[in-house]
């Protein structure tokens, strides 16, 4: 059956089905990914006057711009947005991507939200694969700096 959620609240949902019926449902019988929120057109089965296994219908009705954000999704983003700024300023943003993708991967997953997860965890593997290209980028540097030193010391400054 075909139906539309009307809200959330206390562990369990409210929504509107066919011939104008209400149905409650506990939010374990919620089966897609993110959170339900007011307006979502959902599947679901009809079962003594409850409704079971209640699945999101993708690309109907509500769009998913309506969906309030979460907040592992705003972590997500602005992890994102802070790797982004780590190829300009270096070391701070890098490392707040990281904090922010793994705490934003851990939310993501409890709110079972698929597309935060996703967000997270490019920022705190962008920001992983940052960090080790800016060692990479030190260690060379010093190695240069140490190979041309030792040169100077052992053939003398004067043919170098």
């Amino acid at each position: 059956m075909r139906g539309t959620i009307l809200g959330v609240h206390d562990n369990r949902g409210v929504l509107i089905g066919e011939g104008e019926l209400r149905f409650d449902f506990p939010l374990t019988e919620w089966r897609s990914g993110g959170a339900p929120y007011a307006g979502q057109i959902v599947d679901y089965v009809e079962e003594d006057g409850q409704a079971r296994a209640v699945f999101a219908v993708p690309g109907v009705g509500a769009s998913s711009f309506n969906a309030p954000a979460s907040s592992s999704r705003v972590l997500g983003i602005i992890g994102v947005i802070c790797l982004v700024l780590s190829f300009v300023i270096p070391l701070i943003p890098t490392i707040a991507a990281f904090v922010l993708g793994v705490i934003g991967a851990g939310q993501a997953q409890q709110e079972r939200d698929d597309t935060s997860l996703l967000l997270a965890r490019i920022s705190w593997i962008g920001a992983v694969v940052m960090l080790g290209f800016g060692l990479l980028i030190v260690l060379g540097v010093l190695a240069l700096v140490g190979t041309l030193g030792l040169a100077g010391v052992f053939h003398g400054w004067e043919n170098f």
